[in-house]
């Protein structure tokens, strides 16, 4: 496994531990109510979110509704690069995953478009906020790389082969002999 992949495994988890945890709690309680239940890394969040997301914490219903979104969808997303990522399955399932990528490219772009632009935006500097946001963003440009670098298989390799050969058999690569 590429060094890449071990990092793209853990981020992985990452997500999916706040798919589990952080999301689906905030989907259906205020992170207040998930705090005061004892919600695994909850109060965590609501401290973190107290100085530097205030609009997490203030859960207008198209953030809400976005995060149930991210918990009960891209939790599967995450497991498939995951699998791709721990068993070298990108060309396997490189239809699903970019697939997934541009679902989450257009969330992660409206969530940062609302987020700058509501009427809290972050307080402190981007830095601080996208220690916790940038994970994602650094995730799909990786994912994106590794599915670049994919083989494509046998029927890519083939279709390159036979046109080498086919001019090779004629004389000259670059132009055909009748």
């Amino acid at each position: 496994m590429k060094g890449s992949d071990v990092l793209i495994v853990l981020l992985c988890y990452y997500f999916i531990a706040m798919n589990l945890t952080v999301e689906r709690c905030y989907c259906h309680r205020t992170m207040e109510e998930c705090k005061a239940q004892g919600y695994w890394l909850a109060d965590m969040t609501v401290d973190f979110c107290a100085v530097n997301n205030p609009l997490f914490l203030a859960r207008p219903e198209w953030m809400r509704m976005a995060t149930c979104y991210s918990a009960y969808g891209f939790v599967f997303g995450y497991v498939l690069i995951g699998l791709a990522a721990a068993f070298d399955l990108w060309a396997k399932l490189r239809l699903p995953l970019t697939l997934f990528l541009g679902a989450k490219m257009y969330a992660i772009a409206m969530y940062h478009t609302m987020e700058f632009t509501s009427a809290t935006p972050p307080p402190n500097p981007p830095l601080v906020y996208f220690s916790v946001e940038g994970p994602y963003i650094i995730s799909i440009v990786l994912v994106l790389l590794r599915l670049h670098q994919a083989d494509a298989g046998p029927a890519q390799a083939s279709f390159y082969t036979d046109k080498t050969s086919y001019y090779a058999d004629k004389g000259s690569y670059y132009a055909k002999t009748d």
